[in-house]
């Protein structure tokens, strides 16, 4: 269990709530979610963001919940729109900010190869780290490649010939997420969701929970032991989502309208 929570907030001033009064100002003061991270099944951090649009003022907001993701209460705003959030394995918790440097939700990857976002144990040495690897994207399809440490364990060329690992070429990987122990997630846009049982040497894709082309994957967690949780997305509303089994069976915590 993740226990230390200690608040790492780089970069970004904090603000409090625009105005609203134009369109435009309508427009900015609507808050997303975008990632999310728990410190165990009940107590979590949600990240929050204005959406992209010509003219507004970007922000963000930091919501926690002790109840499982139920329900989310605003505690922090920010000037920046939140990109990433993760509780660490040492026990920190951080959160990342559009225009800062993201360099720790970033895992390794070799020269060649572009990081995604690695929501946890990436930050001790105790613990190998997960990372999610992407090639040059094209039509819809990209190079992957999954590195526990710095050993490839699934890689995925652009035509998914010659691969191995099961993680099929569709779709844009974002991150991936997954403890000490066997279970992993890669969430993706325009693909789907995929999880590992046995430490990231084979993925399962998961289109039934994640539909391919009307799902996006904002962000997921894998908590301890077989517990994960994921932010989808699908026109413009958002669910979060749960498993305790290592992602046989998935069930809806919080829908945003």
């Amino acid at each position: 269990m993740r226990t230390t929570i200690a608040l790492l907030i780089a970069t970004a001033a904090l603000g409090g709530t625009a105005a609203a009064g134009t369109s435009r100002a309508v427009a900015s003061s609507r808050l997303v979610p975008v990632a999310v991270a728990f410190s165990d099944r009940l107590h979590g951090e949600l990240g929050l963001a204005t959406p992209h649009c010509d003219g507004c003022a970007p922000r963000g907001a930091i919501a926690v919940t002790s109840d499982g993701g139920r329900t989310w209460r605003i505690v922090r705003h920010t000037a920046r729109r939140v990109v990433a959030l993760a509780f660490y394995q040492d026990g920190s918790f951080r959160v990342g900010f559009e225009g800062a440097a993201l360099r720790s939700f970033e895992g390794y990857c070799p020269t060649g190869w572009t990081a995604g976002f690695s929501a946890d144990a990436v930050d001790t040495n105790i613990i190998t780290p997960w990372s999610i690897c992407v090639g040059q994207p094209g039509a819809g399809n990209q190079a992957k490649a999954v590195y526990r440490g710095t050993q490839r364990v699934a890689y995925t060329p652009p035509t998914s010939h010659g691969g191995y690992g099961g993680i099929g070429s569709y779709g844009y990987p974002v991150g991936i997420a997954g403890t000490h122990g066997g279970f992993g997630i890669v969430w993706e846009t325009r693909g789907t969701l995929y999880v590992s049982r046995n430490g990231g040497r084979q993925w399962l894709a998961l289109p039934k929970v994640a539909q391919p082309e009307l799902d996006f994957g904002q962000w997921a967690d894998v908590v301890q032991g077989n517990l994960g949780f994921v932010l989808l997305e699908r026109n413009g509303h958002s669910r979060l989502i749960e498993t305790t089994d290592a992602g046989h069976t998935w069930r809806v915590v919080h829908r945003w309208r």
